[in-house]
């Protein structure tokens, strides 16, 4: 995965979220939205959601496992969006944080591990 295929990617993966999407393409008048832009506005605040509750465990997951493959991407600008966009997201949150880290891969796991270096934790 790329970061010109990721936003086709994460609508592939999530049909569910297609709702979501659509707001984002009606926001943006287009379809040609910055990934930065439509993960961090459809992704992140979905998760969060599901974080603040932890009840929805397998949908969970299954984020946690896209963001693992976005870990593993060859393309850096993907492991940029994946540490700046969306993990750096998780901590504003005690709860959503401490909820995250029970489903997050190592990879991940490992990328979420070096934000501490410059973010202090807000609680």
């Amino acid at each position: 995965m790329n970061y010109e295929t990721i936003n086709s990617a994460l609508m592939h993966k999530f049909p569910e979220l297609a709702p979501r999407f659509e707001e984002q393409f009606n926001a943006w008048n287009s379809k040609d939205i910055p990934a930065h832009c439509f993960l961090g506005d459809s992704l992140n605040v979905y998760l969060v959601e599901l974080l603040r509750k932890n009840h929805d465990k397998n949908q969970i997951k299954k984020i946690f496992e896209f963001y693992e493959c976005l870990a593993y991407s060859e393309d850096e600008r993907v492991r940029d969006l994946l540490q700046v966009t969306l993990l750096e997201y998780l901590w504003d949150e005690k709860v959503v944080y401490e909820n995250a880290l029970q489903y997050m891969l190592p990879k991940t796991f490992q990328i979420n591990s070096s934000i501490g270096a410059y973010i202090r934790m807000p609680f």
